[in-house]
């Protein structure tokens, strides 16, 4: 049985989400939530509706990622589409899913935030040719993406000491010239971006940096 905590949420979240409903879970270990999402656009008008299957891990919530399935084949199974072949949806850029499972989620605020705006940019991206928040890319290309965009780093070198620091723990004095990019004190420079790379799983962390010593720069993100 889930604990506690799970098992509020779970009835705060069926309080403000009548399509949703407790059904039997498709794998042991997670409480899943079958229901309909139903897509509005900004004036309220019905752009669609998706039936899914919100699956939550039961001895690590607050601190895991749910895993979403959409059912209704409303999406072509196409990973450009960041849906797999058995309607496994792809949230976001999987270094911000696991910044969220570090940092414990909330159900209702994960579905707010995360769930209802990958299907809402579904239809948007179909109305207007475009995803409202712009494309995330995917494999290598999608992790280059995140580092350009969360940290402003596009220099690969740069990015591979940076890594190499966040993953063997390296220390250097806070106040000296930032060895790294030769800016302020190093404090007030990239250690910032080292503490948050900490936020970061290592294993993610070790994948980055093995890619990035494999894949020559293609130039700079914009």
């Amino acid at each position: 049985m889930y604990t506690r905590k799970l098992n509020e949420d779970i009835e705060r979240f069926l309080g403000s989400y009548f399509r949703f409903e407790i059904v039997q879970s498709p794998q042991k270990g997670y409480v899943a939530l079958g229901g309909q999402i139903a897509v509005l656009d900004g004036k309220d008008r019905f752009w669609g509706s998706f039936d899914v299957l919100i699956l939550v891990n039961e001895t690590e919530y607050p601190y895991t990622i749910p895993v979403v399935i959409e059912q209704s084949m409303v999406i072509d199974r196409d990973w450009n589409l960041h849906i797999s072949k058995d309607g496994e949806c792809c949230l976001d850029i999987p270094h911000k899913l696991q910044k969220l499972k570090r940092q414990g989620i909330v159900l209702e605020d994960f579905y707010q935030n995360v769930i209802y705006p990958f299907f809402a940019n579904y239809h948007f991206k179909n109305a207007t040719g475009a995803y409202a928040n712009g494309e995330y890319r995917h494999d290598f290309d999608g992790i280059v993406q995140y580092y350009h965009e969360a940290f402003q780093l596009a220099d690969f070198d740069h990015i591979i000491a940076l890594l190499e620091t966040a993953l063997n723990g390296n220390k250097y004095e806070p106040n000296r010239t930032c060895r790294f990019c030769g800016g302020s004190k190093y404090k007030k420079c990239c250690r910032k971006i080292v503490y948050k790379l900490k936020s970061i799983e290592k294993s993610q962390l070790r994948l980055d940096l093995q890619l990035f010593k494999q894949y020559p720069p293609k130039g700079v993100l914009s």
